[in-house]
């Protein structure tokens, strides 16, 4: 571990202004908590809010930050006025990404910063990321990926630098829903205030996953089921469902 966060902090102290595009997640969590202490003054963090974003997530994000004493951009952002997002066509991750970070290198450049950071790390190569080819085009760095840290690795370093690491992978409102279901504020916030609701009374991995047409599928930690199928929780998650237009629920294990 000491030599992945060696690598990691040789590779960071290369720049002198930075700025981190920075969700609140694990992976861009540890990145801030290294930077802010390589680089100093020097750093910022930059968060975009908007529809796609779960609720409480901006909460975390600020918090940490302020925890750190990093300074803490946030800029709105809606990716429904973008088609492909709007539509929610496979090509909605990569129009959403190019939106943002083109908007991130203005903040970027007015704080005259060399360079623009995420999260990405050695896992994410492995599934399908969109998103990644948009970082990639307009001259994002991974200075995780670049240190060669995966997610294990990720929580490793995070636990031992006394950070949050048993945070579940984050993830926009709009993987709740398949390729092809237009997307619309009011079914993000639903999904939104329905995930929410189970945070709140401590449930870890919450996803919400809304078909086209069916049974609608709650992601859940298995260990945690007992606990949900309680009377005291079924009961008045259920009836929320109901009003979020949900009728029939189904159990399922975290993708």
């Amino acid at each position: 571990m000491t030599e992945l966060l060696e690598n990691l902090t040789n590779n960071l102290s290369q720049h002198h202004r930075a700025v981190l595009l920075f969700s609140g997640g694990l992976d861009s969590s540890l990145l801030l908590a290294v930077a802010a202490r390589t680089l100093g003054p020097g750093f910022c963090a930059l968060t975009f809010a908007g529809p796609h974003i779960a609720p409480g997530e901006l909460a975390a994000a600020w918090a940490l930050a302020r925890r750190l004493k990093v300074r803490h951009l946030v800029r709105s952002v809606d990716p429904l006025a973008l088609p492909d997002f709007r539509g929610n066509t496979p090509r909605r991750c990569y129009a959403c990404k190019r939106a943002i970070i083109t908007r991130a290198w203005e903040v970027a450049r007015a704080q005259g910063a060399e360079v623009l950071w995420d999260g990405t790390n050695l896992d994410d190569l492995g599934d399908f990321r969109p998103g990644l080819q948009a970082a990639r085009e307009l001259g994002v760095a991974s200075p995780l990926l670049e240190a060669g840290l995966n997610k294990a690795a990720i929580r490793a370093l995070s636990r031992a630098l006394g950070l949050p690491w048993q945070k579940p992978a984050q993830s926009c409102l709009a993987t709740r829903f398949p390729y092809g279901t237009p997307l619309t504020r009011g079914a993000l916030e639903r999904v939104g205030q329905g995930e929410a609701w189970l945070r709140r009374r401590g449930f870890s991995h919450v996803r919400l996953r809304r078909p086209a047409a069916g049974v609608a599928r709650l992601e859940l930690n298995p260990e945690e089921w007992p606990a949900f199928l309680a009377p005291e929780v079924r009961g008045p998650f259920t009836a929320l469902a109901s009003r979020l237009g949900i009728d029939r629920l189904a159990l399922d294990l975290p993708r």
